[in-house]
């Protein structure tokens, strides 16, 4: 996926700054999944074993948002299936 020079530029101000300050080991991309459920069934994937309450687990927008702060990785990738396929994004969507 190709990403805007701005969005470059970030990403190498944060690896120069973590190579300044001597840091040797440091988020480059934080992997997250608000919803643990998901309507994909990816073969080797194995999420669809899980018993049902595991399943309904759910993040809230604010520990969604203190999660990425807390991570400090300049990219964010959001995985788990179609968003528009959980509850409370349906509601959002035919309001």
């Amino acid at each position: 996926m190709a990403m805007s020079m701005q969005a470059q530029l970030s990403v190498f101000k944060y690896l120069v700054t973590q190579k300044m300050k001597g840091v040797e080991k440091y988020p480059l991309v934080m992997m997250l999944e608000p919803l643990f459920a998901c309507n994909l069934e990816c073969a080797g994937c194995g999420k669809i074993q899980y018993p049902t309450d595991i399943l309904r687990k759910r993040m809230t927008p604010q520990e969604v948002f203190d999660a990425v702060e807390e991570c400090g990785a300049p990219i964010v990738s959001i995985a788990g299936g179609e968003p528009s396929s959980t509850p409370r994004s349906s509601r959002s969507s035919t309001a």
